[in-house]
């Protein structure tokens, strides 16, 4: 997959997490009868911030498992700056609040789980049928 393919892959998967994220915050947490016009350019704004920060896995070679822990708590350390940072510039939470602030790290561990849950078990399934085509080929070798 190409490397713009990937980033509007990962920016989806994270804008809807932050949709329905900001749609959990506002009407269970902390409910409001109005939301301002700005949300709507400030959630992908937020979503494409966190989406360049995958950039810091490497392209094209494999991470070793500690690698690739490091940086997954890098990327989550990070992710929850960018979103806690814009939250609070964009007043979508009170800072001052300690549920606020526990609630805005609960939804971004969940997007952030949810969306590595999706993409390891898409990038599983992409591996098993390539194998599963690599096998198919071979076979089809040895007969010729």
């Amino acid at each position: 997959m190409s490397r713009i393919r990937f980033m509007l892959h990962v920016f989806s998967m994270v804008l809807t997490g932050v949709v329905i994220a900001v749609a959990v915050f506002i009407t269970v947490i902390n409910p409001t009868d109005t939301v301002t016009s700005a949300l709507f350019w400030q959630m992908p704004l937020v979503s494409a911030a966190c989406t360049l920060i995958s950039l810091i896995y490497p392209w094209g070679r494999e991470m070793g498992k500690t690698e690739l822990i490091i940086k997954t708590v890098i990327h989550y350390i990070l992710v929850n700056v960018i979103v806690l940072g814009s939250g609070a510039l964009f007043y979508w939470y009170n800072p001052s609040q300690f549920r606020n602030i526990a609630a805005m790290v609960l939804a971004i561990a969940v997007v952030f789980g949810g969306i590595n849950a999706f993409s390891w078990k898409r990038a599983s399934s992409d591996a098993a049928r390539l194998n599963e085509k690599l096998e198919e080929y071979h076979k089809k070798q040895e007969q010729d």
